[in-house]
């Protein structure tokens, strides 16, 4: 509140002015990511403001330069500046009254906005940028008055920022943008080129009223013969990166476009569900200039590097999220989609069959045996060893909040958090196809897990066995209990917390348990529970005992307990089945150490399906300790034979005959 005050107070324009105006607009910045993602300390934050800047105002205590810098604090913040920034004296009242006087209105708008034009540069983000930050301070008829009589100016810049003002959130700017657009084509300064824009520009609108009005200048401008424009040069793409989607849905894009021997950087800020955020560009000097700012950006978000037809898609996709909540991209993404050669951008489907349709087109993924895609979803347990943005994959909503402040027990703040994530199942069915995209647009071999994982949360596959919902949950659990249970959940210490939320390191001086032994049939009974088999479990105990770097237990065990930790009812059962994985792991590791001939592999044919998915498991679940340059030409089709074997094509001579040869040289051969 004190810094709205002074801010809205100030007089002059510097140094210190500037830091204010910026600290202002962090803060409402983190409000409105808050408010997006369903925390109502968001809302009422801004909410507070905003009726604090209404007191202001009807106090008369708003300076012009404080309307100016706090307008521009909103604007940075992406939200739109509220009614109360409006200046309620007259000296636009000549704007407002001068429409049918265009000399005079002229030379009064060269004397208020002739430095604000001279400063953009020629660019259209640049002067819709400084507009942005100046109209909600001018009354609204005025306002209206203002924008219509830009547009319709001579020079080309004024039609661009025409097309970017029919974005604007507010009636009477995007109204004054389609009348001054109307204006120039009764004077014949609409050119063919804007023409063809204002047809993509119809597709992005949410207001029925304006897309009526759009329709009128275009028929007439057919009328008159003025029907696109011309196939020009496409501008040159540079390099174009991509962020990863983070856990609320937000991506960022990046560009380095040349168009003749203009340089020029484009960015753009997608959100799930709220659609195009933020899109600008930024002029270059200079090909270092340009290459200085593209690998800033790159490094700040751990960036892709993608193609313009990824480009098109994910803004396409963003665009028509957006629309399905009656929001309409930002102003700026007409500069963006023209200075990147994106002449037919339109929205696209934020549907998860489409968008994997576009990651997996031939539908590879979904003709994969049963067995091979429980294995791509198997790996998903180890993306949060490889891509850090999985880090900000958690929930903090209000909702889940409530949820977890309810529980009385542990076994309730399960519930509650699974509870949270059934609801979300769509947010987060449709985030993993987008990052599915994004990876086959990189060209990474991780594309396949994100598209099959996707694809299974889609068709309702239970979250409890799918590993990455449960990184989610220890996730969630985690950033819920450091915001409110600073003193461990429940009041309990960090050993009493569920195997989730628990450290996987042991100390060196802890002395190892005595297991008791295995019962007839007590661990196949557990297995059977989780939809497992002993013969499985063989494959894929062999498998973490044989890859060419050692795989700790805790590893090894996650992707385990993730299977079966839904199906067994207590922590004492949970306990007495790591004791069993244990014992089964040790014998698995004396046979392929042993001297002798040991049974390594099914004898029965019916059993090596099985067995391969197994050992196939674990290698997908454990990638980091299986790189392509340690297997070699034999393990490569050792691979294959085990690929082969659980789509039923079995070779029994490379079962008993090669691999087994091949599995005790893996194990010897092993580095820690």
């Amino acid at each position: 509140m004190q810094l709205l005050n002074a801010t809205g107070g100030i007089t002059a324009t510097g140094t210190h002015e500037e830091r204010m105006t910026q600290l202002l607009a962090a803060a409402l910045d983190e409000a409105r990511m808050a408010r997006e993602n369903g925390q109502r300390r968001g809302a009422a934050f801004i909410d507070a403001l905003e009726q604090q800047l209404s007191r202001l105002a009807g106090t008369d205590s708003l300076t012009t330069n404080g309307r100016l810098a706090v307008s521009g604090s909103w604007v940075r913040a992406g939200l739109v500046p509220p009614d109360s920034l409006a200046s309620r004296h007259d000296r636009f009242a000549e704007v407002a009254q001068g429409m049918d006087a265009p000399e005079e209105v002229e030379v009064l708008f060269e004397s208020l906005f002739g430095s604000l034009i001279e400063a953009s540069q020629g660019t259209a983000s640049a002067a819709h940028a400084m507009f942005a930050e100046m109209l909600p301070t001018v009354p609204a008829d005025a306002r209206y008055a203002l924008v219509r009589i830009a547009v319709s100016r001579p020079a080309a810049l004024f039609a661009e920022l025409g097309c970017a003002w029919l974005l604007d959130a507010t009636e009477e700017v995007h109204s004054a943008a389609a009348d001054g657009l109307a204006d120039r084509l009764a004077a014949g300064r609409l050119s063919a080129d804007v023409i063809g824009r204002l047809t993509i520009i119809r597709s992005w609108l949410t207001d029925d009223a304006l897309k009526g009005r759009l329709d009128v200048i275009l028929r007439e401008a057919m009328r008159q013969g003025i029907v696109g424009p011309q196939q020009g040069a496409v501008p040159k793409v540079h390099r174009i990166v991509a962020s990863m989607v983070d856990g609320s849905g937000a991506q960022s894009m990046a560009a380095a476009i040349q168009s003749g021997s203009s340089r020029s950087v484009a960015v753009v800020l997608l959100k799930q569900g709220f659609g195009v955020k933020d899109a600008y560009v930024l002029p270059c000097a200079s090909a270092t200039e340009q290459r200085t700012v593209i690998a800033q950006i790159s490094a700040d978000i751990d960036a892709c590097d993608v193609s313009r037809d990824y480009l098109a898609q994910a803004i396409g996709i963003a665009l028509s999220e957006g629309l399905e909540k009656g929001i309409g991209p930002v102003p700026g993404l007409v500069d963006v989609a023209r200075i990147c050669g994106l002449t037919e951008l339109r929205p696209g489907s934020a549907a998860v069959a489409d968008i994997l349709a576009l990651a997996d087109p031939e539908g590879r993924i979904a003709s994969l045996p049963v067995q091979a895609r429980g294995r791509l979803i198997t790996a998903s347990g180890d993306w949060e060893d490889h891509y850090p943005m999985l880090s900000s994959w958690f929930e903090d909503s209000d909702m889940t909040v409530e949820r977890l402040d309810a529980a009385t027990s542990r076994a309730a703040l399960m519930r509650g958090m699974w509870g949270v994530l059934e609801a979300r199942r769509t947010h987060w069915a449709t985030l993993i196809a987008r990052n599915a995209l994004l990876l086959k647009a990189a060209g990474t071999d991780d594309a396949d897990e994100f598209i099959a994982v996707a694809a299974a949360l889609a068709e309702g596959r239970d979250l409890k066995k799918t590993p990455v919902m449960q990184c989610i949950v220890e996730l969630s659990l985690e950033v819920w209990a450091d915001r409110n249970e600073p003193n461990g959940v429940f009041g309990g210490s960090d050993q009493d917390l569920p195997y989730e939320m628990t450290s996987s390191e042991m100390p060196a001086d802890m002395p190892m348990p005595v297991i008791r032994p295995e019962k007839k049939e007590e661990l196949a009974k557990l297995l059977q529970r989780a939809g497992l088999t002993e013969p499985w479990l063989e494959g894929y105990l062999t498998g973490a005992c044989t890859a060419p770097i050692f795989i700790s237990p805790p590893d090894w065990l996650s992707p385990l307990l993730h299977l079966a930790s839904p199906s067994l009812d207590s922590e004492r059962q949970m306990g007495r089945f790591v004791e069993l994985l244990m014992l089964r792991y040790n014998a698995t590791v004396s046979n392929l150490g042993a001297p002798k001939e040991t049974m390594l592999v099914p004898g029965e044919v019916p059993l090596l399906p099985l067995w391969a998915d197994g050992y196939l498991t674990a290698w997908e679940a454990n990638k980091s300790c299986w790189p392509a340059k340690a297997l070699g030409p034999q393990g490569k089709a050792m691979r294959k034979l085990m690929e082969h074997a659980t789509e039923g094509r079995i070779d029994r001579t490379g079962f008993t005959a090669t691999l087994p040869a091949w599995l005790k040289q893996r194990f010897a051969e092993q580095k820690m």
